[in-house]
């Protein structure tokens, strides 16, 4: 800051307070350029995919609240439901019956004397074939 002292003439004589506005303006500035350089920082862009609308007004199939069972017996026949299937046939039958089903569960009982190599095969067809969720069936059931 400075001071202007009051030179001879008439009037008061003394110093005359003045305010250096220097110091001010180059803390101003430096703010100004610290704010231009963070502001673009500052600035939270994010993409997002949104998935397309469907072409077509599909009807979701019927949903029934029966359950998916398949079982496996002593001598090896895999049964849906009380019906005879083969490994082949698991890859087209199992995602029509768990689009058809509300639940998405399949239920698996094997009988307690399969070799587990066999066991692990009819699982890992289940899984291929799009069964997310199985279920080991550990009570035995009566209907299936």
């Amino acid at each position: 800051m400075g001071m202007a002292l009051g030179g001879g003439g008439k009037g008061k004589s003394g110093p005359v307070p003045g305010i250096n506005v220097t110091p001010l303006v180059d803390v101003a500035l430096v703010v100004l350029i610290i704010f231009m350089v963070v502001a673009p920082m500052l600035t939270k862009t994010f993409t997002l995919d949104v998935p397309p609308e469907p072409k077509e007004d599909k009807k979701p199939p019927p949903q029934s609240n029966d359950a998916i069972v398949l079982t496996i017996d002593e001598a090896g026949t895999m049964r849906i439901n009380k019906q005879i299937v083969t490994s082949d046939q698991l890859g087209g039958l199992i995602p029509q019956l768990l689009a058809a089903s509300r639940h998405k569960v399949l239920h698996f009982d094997a009988a307690d004397g399969l070799p587990y190599g066999q066991v692990v095969v009819a699982l890992d067809s289940c899984r291929e074939a799009g069964a997310k969720n199985i279920a080991i069936v550990t009570k035995k059931l009566d209907a299936h």
